[in-house]
This record gives structure tokens, sequence and C-alpha cells, in this order.
């Protein structure tokens, strides 16, 4: 059994690994956490890692922007790095490509978090419920137009402009004009999830509303 453990190790060791640079999240728990793959092979990759994972921590999900998710298992981390493993042979050509069921988009880190909108010189209310380095997903009361202009208040990372990009009342997904770079609104998700936990339970009622695969009256935007 040794010498069987010590040579699956060396095949899986001998594994061409390939460098490649693609965004994704890991999600953990109610956790959703940015990441950067750096390198890959059929059976391990190698992530950018903006926060620490837990020890133990199980069962984790690598998903891409297009939805589509693979199941992992963290061997080590350090240094801002982390080495993940796929319980079972992965398709290398499934990783590096996209067949999820949505469009290639950001990643976007699933929040319930008060904000405001200014529009026209009023202010007004909102919940954002989603976020990415180039742009959010709202709930408002308050009927927006398409490509309507505003400012929205963003916790942790200030307030920006941004316009309607599709709408179906009261949800709106809004396109920033000046985009983050990916690595801050990284670095701050763990922060802008925190926030949201302490939403949730001053609301237990609310919950996430994911986006349908498919939505009446959108365009496609980068955000």
């Amino acid at each position: 059994m040794f010498g069987e453990a010590i040579a699956t190790h060396a095949e899986r060791r001998s594994e061409a690994r390939f460098p490649i640079i693609r965004t994704a999240k890991l999600v953990y728990g109610d956790v959703e956490m940015p990441c950067v793959l750096r390198d890959i092979s059929n059976s391990a990759l190698r992530v950018r890692i903006y926060d620490a994972i837990p020890a133990d921590t199980q069962p984790i999900e690598l998903e891409f922007g297009d939805g589509d998710r693979h199941a992992v298992e963290l061997v080590w981390q350090r240094d801002g790095h982390a080495g993940l493993r796929f319980p079972q042979f992965a398709d290398l050509r499934a990783l590096v490509g996209e067949k999820g069921p949505f469009r290639k988009r950001a990643i976007r880190i699933g929040v319930e978090l008060s904000s405001s909108i200014t529009v026209l010189g009023s202010k007004h209310e909102v919940k954002i419920e989603d976020i990415s380095h180039q742009g959010a997903r709202i709930v408002s009361d308050h009927p927006l137009a398409m490509d309507q202009q505003l400012r929205i208040a963003l916790p942790s990372l200030g307030e920006v402009y941004a316009v309607v990009r599709w709408r179906e009342h009261p949800g709106y997904g809004l396109a920033f004009l000046e985009t983050f770079r990916f690595e801050e609104v990284a670095h701050m998700a763990g922060n802008l999830q925190a926030i949201s936990r302490i939403w949730r339970r001053e609301h237990p009622r609310q919950g996430i509303v994911r986006p349908a695969p498919s939505q009446p009256e959108r365009r496609a935007v980068n955000g």
C-alpha cells in the first residue's frame, strides 16, 4: 500500500502543469473568496488567494464567472497562494474554457449590503446583492431608467459613478464608469461579507437572490 501511494504521488507530480491566469472564486460555507488560477494540471492547481482559508474547510467549490463549478480540496496554503486538488480527475479543457450557464463575466461576490444611490441630486436607499470589480446588482424601490447615470456608495470602497445596464424592477444591474482592479475587490471581499453577515443577522428573513440564467431587458456589459 505504501509503495502504491508513493507511485501515485510520483505520477501526479509528473503530470504536466500549465501556466494560466484566470479569475475565479472559492465557495465554502457562506464565504465567496475571489482567487486567480496560476497553474494547473488534470489533478491539481495553484491559485492566488487574498485571505487565509480555515484549516479542514470542506466542501470547497471552485466557481468561474460563467457559473461553471468544480469540487476541490485544500492541500496547502502559504505566501498568498493555495494548492488545490480535484477529488476526481478533471477535464483540463473544461477549466481553461467556458461552458457554464452564464456568459463570460466578472467574478461576482454575493452579499447583502445596505447602501444608497444619488440620482439627479436625490438620494435613495438600496440593497447591494452582488458586486464585482466592474459593477454591482442592486434592489431599489426607486425606479431607474436604462442607461441612467448615478452615484452609488460602496461599503469599504467609497462612492463611485455607475450606469444602469439592465433592469427588472426592483432589481438593477450597474456598470461602474471607472472600474476597480480585481485585486482591490478581492482584498475587500472578506470585509464586505463580514458586513453582509451582520445585515443578515438583523434581517433573518432575507436571503441572497441569485441571478437567473436569462433575464429580460438586458444588454451585454462588462460588469
